[in-house]
């Protein structure tokens, strides 16, 4: 039987840190789900309408992770913005 390291020790707890992250990061999307009347509704999903607060645009959601979201331009152009930059930026239109 193999001697257990300090090295091997740090590996499991590395590899078992991960894998509960991961576990998060696909049941956690706060800013993309919501209680409605009670009940939990999809706030953003794909083809969904979002205006700029500044400017005024209208953009269309594209895809939706749970750290952030794919926005449309109006002329087709894809780009990616944080939850953060979403949550604070951004309205539903």
């Amino acid at each position: 039987m193999k001697k257990l390291e300090e090295s091997d020790i740090i590996r499991i707890m590395r590899e078992e840190w991960q894998a509960k992250l991961n576990e998060l990061e696909d049941t956690v999307d706060a800013i993309f789900k919501g209680k409605i009347d009670g009940k939990e509704k999809t706030i953003l999903s794909p083809d969904l309408k979002l205006r700029h607060k500044a400017s005024q645009y209208l953009y269309t959601v594209v895809s939706v992770g749970p750290r952030n979201a794919i926005l449309k331009t109006p002329e087709g152009k894809e780009f990616i913005v944080d939850k953060e930059e979403l949550e604070k930026n951004y309205e539903i239109d």
